[in-house]
C-alpha cells in the first residue's frame, strides 16, 4: 500500500478541542491551535515522528482495531495516525505549561497513571521502577 503523509485536518483538532473542554486550560480554539503549531510534530517521550507513526498505521504494518481499516479512516477507528495531546501531570488541565504531543503507543501506555517524569523514568527500567515503589 503506498502512502502518503497527511497533516492533521482542522476538523480533527477542533474536536480535539472541545472534546476536552471540562479539562481545558486553553483560553480558546485560536490559543489550543496556536500551541498546536508551534509544536515538533514528534512524540514528547519517545521521539516518534507523527510522519513515522502515520506510515506503521496507515500501511497496516500494526493493527488495532483503534485504527484505520485498509487505510481508510472510520468511526472509532483513528487513532494512531496523528499525534494525541495528553497532559504531563493527569490530574491537571489541559494548557500551554500541562499539554505534549505524543503518539498513540505513548499515550495508549502512560494512561492516567503516571506523570510525565514517572512515565520517563518507568520506560527507562520499568522493572527497576515498579520495585523501586514497593520498596517506598
Amino acid at each position: 500500500m503506498s502512502f502518503k503523509y497527511q497533516e492533521k485536518p482542522l476538523t480533527k483538532l477542533k474536536q480535539n478541542y472541545s472534546s476536552r473542554k471540562k479539562h481545558n486550560g486553553f483560553e480558546s480554539f485560536d490559543d489550543f491551535l496556536d500551541w498546536y503549531n508551534t509544536q515538533t510534530k514528534a512524540c514528547h517521550y519517545c521521539g516518534v515522528s507523527e510522519h513515522d507513526c502515520q506510515e506503521i498505521v496507515m500501511t497496516g504494518l500494526l493493527t488495532s482495531n483503534r485504527f484505520p481499516q485498509n487505510g481508510v479512516l472510520g468511526r472509532g477507528q483513528s487513532r494512531g495516525v496523528w499525534l494525541e495531546v495528553d497532559r504531563l501531570k493527569p490530574k491537571g488541565k489541559y494548557s500551554r505549561e500541562n499539554a505534549v504531543l505524543c503518539c498513540y503507543f505513548c499515550n495508549n501506555d502512560k494512561s492516567d497513571v503516571f506523570d510525565g517524569d514517572d512515565y520517563f523514568q518507568f520506560m527507562q527500567n520499568r522493572h527497576e521502577f515498579l520495585k523501586r515503589i514497593l520498596n517506598k
